[in-house]
């Protein structure tokens, strides 16, 4: 029998019990990719990172749901690298700032992890330049995919397929009542379906609160092919929405950077907070997309294969 050490972190939130919940094997070299998949199960969180050496950068990180392991996502990175730090896995000189690479199946991005006193004060992860993909057509079978029904789907922007590293589709909803009042999942295996023929697995429905210097969302992410039906925070998704607003000129930028702050959770009773920056060429061409959060370790153990 091995025994694997392992923590458990709510992220996206200082607050234990909100965010979105996350498993950390921080030492995982003796973990194979058909066990990884079978702890994430076992887990039965949206994520769980398995942390290994890298000969190109700083760690090498892979991610898991239930169901499937992810190239890149949000929560976790935000989770995996404040546990690190917290945990004094990796070596942290006295800066204020402490940027490091990571290894990902989205290929080797940075990240920026922010100290006080030594500590983790907010990780911010650099996410892959926006991939504009599919428009949605069939407004009124997406409509009835997410469980709503007519007048779901606010006027415009079109709802659009976009990727920061993970292909996930924006979807503007027309009130913050309609988003509310949406099942958790949608209309489940429907919606698995419709949201794999246009090729991603989730979908984050949107409502904007504030538009301005102080860009505020309100959103709810839906996956129930990933077998999540609805995340508490989506670092990933929030990414590619700001980048989504920033294109359709929903917000604008101020000196060259586009500031929103994504609510998320909620409605499950785990209410999540992310910021997302996004620079701004003067050719309006997107040049860096920034999500960033806080995190709270709420359990330690250990996993007995």
């Amino acid at each position: 029998m091995t025994v694997h050490g392992f923590f458990q972190l709510d992220v996206f939130t200082a607050e234990p019990l909100t965010g979105n919940a996350l498993a950390v094997f921080p030492h995982a070299e003796d973990i194979d990719s058909v066990d990884m998949q079978r702890i994430a199960r076992e887990m039965n969180l949206s994520e769980t990172t398995f942390v290994l050496p890298s000969e190109v950068a700083t760690r090498r990180v892979r991610i898991f749901t239930p169901n499937a392991e992810l190239p890149l996502a949000g929560h976790p990175t935000i989770g995996t690298w404040w546990l690190l730090a917290e945990q004094g896995f990796i070596d942290l000189p006295d800066v204020p700032v402490h940027h490091i690479k990571q290894e990902t199946g989205a290929g080797v991005l940075p990240v920026a992890i922010h100290l006080e006193g030594g500590r983790p004060t907010r990780v911010v992860m650099v996410q892959t330049l926006p991939g504009f993909l599919t428009t949605v057509d069939d407004i009124a079978a997406m409509e009835v995919a997410l469980g709503g029904g007519p007048g779901l789907v606010a006027p415009g922007p079109a709802p659009q397929v976009v990727s920061t590293a993970l292909p996930q589709l924006m979807v503007p909803i027309s009130s913050l009542q309609r988003l509310v009042a949406l099942p958790s999942g949608g209309a489940g295996g429907d919606l698995a379906k419709t949201l794999r023929a246009i090729g991603t697995d989730c979908a984050m429905c949107y409502w904007m609160e504030s538009v301005g210097t102080n860009n505020v969302v309100r959103c709810r992410m839906f996956a129930p092919g990933l077998g999540v039906p609805e995340d508490p925070a989506t670092g990933s998704a929030a990414g590619a929405l700001g980048t989504y607003l920033v294109q359709n000129a929903v917000v604008s930028p101020v000196k060259g950077t586009s500031f929103i702050d994504v609510y998320q959770g909620a409605e499950i009773d785990r209410p999540s907070v992310m910021h997302v920056e996004v620079d701004v060429a003067e050719d309006t061409t997107i040049t860096e997309v920034r999500v960033g959060g806080e995190a709270v370790t709420v359990a330690q153990g250990d996993l007995t294969l």
